[in-house]
């Protein structure tokens, strides 16, 4: 229970024991007569419903309509299933890839560098240099020590919870600290001595056994990067450090979320992976009734595998409808630019997923069906200590981004901020980089203020062009090459922003459709 102090006091005022809140609500609502309480269903007759008409006889249900509810509860907890576990699926996903593909053990990191090995990563940037590792906190705690310098990072557990950032947004801002992770089954003894730890430490609690680490290094040159990867240690407590960062060989290893049976293969292997929340108590009911069982094979019946095949179609379909035709308030920004994390503290994912009253679901299903990792500077608009995403899915006139269109952003100005802006372009039906290798003028879906800097005027205005032909001759650095019949979006990043990206005052570009681009390549 996250917060007993409410449910005590509430339960005290039904028990007479204290002042009952809202006794005066609870006596003067629900009632209803007879007659009311019976023209709502028929003793003999059709109910008539948004999944379609129902028969019952005198009162009971007829064998045709209970085999038909059965079959759409099957169907409603596969597709509220899906949405549920889209945050584990990715990270167990990752966790396989790592095993099955590198001589990987806990501890150790995986190098993220080249464009084969970004677009395995939901909407990754192309502005940083990554690493990815993961921990496991069950036989003892888990010390992550980070080098001081340019990094930016998390510590995220496998629902995507983020108890800390790591590196200059952190709590030892870029000078170096060390991290000391404990899970749920950590045992007492293999944690640190808190009263024993220097300014150095930090503890964090996660929610799993395992977590992700990701740390990115921004601006920094090829020698400043391997020194970073040379430093960076993360090992269990009572052990030496031993920290391997492996090379990513250019391998496509998706963390996207399969579709079809997959899907649930994957979550099946999660759910005996990892500890379990109370909080997911009611949604493991579910999963046993379709056939996944903690303990036991993924064996589903007939049944089971066409409500899990088809509530993977429809959960997916309600992510897409959840990303792309955003209806949660307090998210939307001038011309429909959307904060993908946090915004103005409106319905959107915070890093520990919880408010007051309740623990966040659309938003969570959203974020990790179209990112993956985030964390408490992520989502808190915090000026010059913080990161800013914005993403947009229309055109100026309301219509979707298409390959085979053509498009300008016109910027009166780059955003401020104190390391770098990045303006990338991703593919909505895997929501990583937009393949576009291969192509003359292809290769490159990213503009930013680090190595691939727009052709601006001298005002330091400049316009970003996307269409499906070669790049204008001389502005191949403020053009991206589509991909005719598929869709594309953008989203704009903001690394130490200023406070004139969070509070509006920096005006967005809309993307306007033009048949050409004669006029902007005078």
């Amino acid at each position: 229970m996250r917060h007993p102090r409410l449910f005590s006091g509430a339960l005290a005022g039904l028990l007479g024991l204290g002042t009952p809140v809202f006794a005066e609500e609870i006596r003067l609502t629900g009632i209803q007569t007879d007659e009311e309480f019976a023209a709502e269903m028929p003793i003999t007759g059709t109910v008539e419903t948004f999944f379609g008409d129902f028969e019952l006889e005198h009162s009971f249900p007829t064998a045709e309509t209970a085999d038909r509810i059965y079959e759409l509860i099957d169907h409603q907890r596969a597709a509220q299933l899906y949405l549920w576990a889209l945050p584990i699926v990715a990270q167990e996903r990752l966790a396989q890839n790592y095993f099955n593909n590198f001589d990987f053990k806990y501890g150790d990191f995986v190098r993220i560098e080249s464009f084969n090995e970004r677009r395995g990563y939901l909407t990754a940037n192309e502005t940083t240099n990554y690493a990815l590792g993961l921990l496991d906190t069950k036989g003892a705690a888990t010390v992550l020590d980070v080098p001081a310098g340019v990094v930016i990072g998390m510590v995220i557990d496998m629902w995507q919870e983020s108890p800390t950032d790591i590196g200059i947004f952190g709590p030892f801002e870029g000078k170096g600290g060390r991290h000391v992770i404990v899970g749920p089954n950590t045992p007492q003894h293999m944690r640190p001595d808190q009263q024993k730890l220097g300014d150095d430490f930090q503890v964090h609690e996660i929610g799993t056994d395992r977590a992700v680490v990701l740390a990115r290094v921004a601006g920094a040159d090829v020698e400043t990067v391997q020194k970073t990867w040379d430093q960076i240690q993360m090992y269990r407590f009572g052990d030496d450090p031993a920290t391997v960062v492996h090379p990513g060989e250019d391998k496509f290893l998706p963390t996207i979320q399969p579709r079809g049976m997959a899907y649930w293969e994957v979550l099946h292997a999660a759910i005996n992976n990892e500890h379990l929340a109370e909080r997911d108590r009611l949604f493991m009911y579910w999963l046993r009734t379709l056939g996944i069982e903690r303990g036991k094979p993924f064996e589903p019946n007939e049944r089971q595998a066409a409500a899990l095949l088809d509530g993977a179609k429809v959960g997916e379909m309600m992510a897409k409808s959840f990303v792309f035709s955003e209806r949660l308030d307090g998210v939307l920004r001038e011309f429909d630019w959307r904060y993908v994390l946090g915004g103005e503290w409106g319905d959107g994912i915070k890093y520990d997923q919880s408010t007051q009253n309740f623990d966040i679901f659309d938003p969570r299903a959203r974020y990790t069906y179209e990112a993956q990792l985030t964390s408490p500077s992520m989502t808190v608009p915090r000026p010059g200590k913080a990161q800013g995403y914005v993403a947009k899915f229309e055109d100026s006139d309301g219509e979707r981004l298409k390959g085979e269109e053509r498009y300008i952003m016109k910027f009166d100005r780059e955003p401020k901020t104190d390391l770098f802006w990045s303006l990338t372009i991703y593919d909505p039906d895997t929501r990583v980089l937009l393949d576009n290798r291969g192509l003359e003028s292809g290769d490159d879906v990213t503009i930013d203020s680090l190595e691939h800097q727009p052709r601006k005027n001298d005002d330091g205005s400049f316009v970003v062009m996307l269409g499906p032909d070669t790049a204008p001759e001389g502005w191949e650095s403020n053009y991206v090459r589509t991909l005719p019949g598929r869709g594309w979006f953008p989203y704009i990043r903001a690394y130490g922003a200023h406070a004139e990206f969070y509070d509006g005052t920096y005006q967005l570009p809309n993307i306007h459709r033009v048949e050409n681009f004669d006029e902007y390549v005078k």
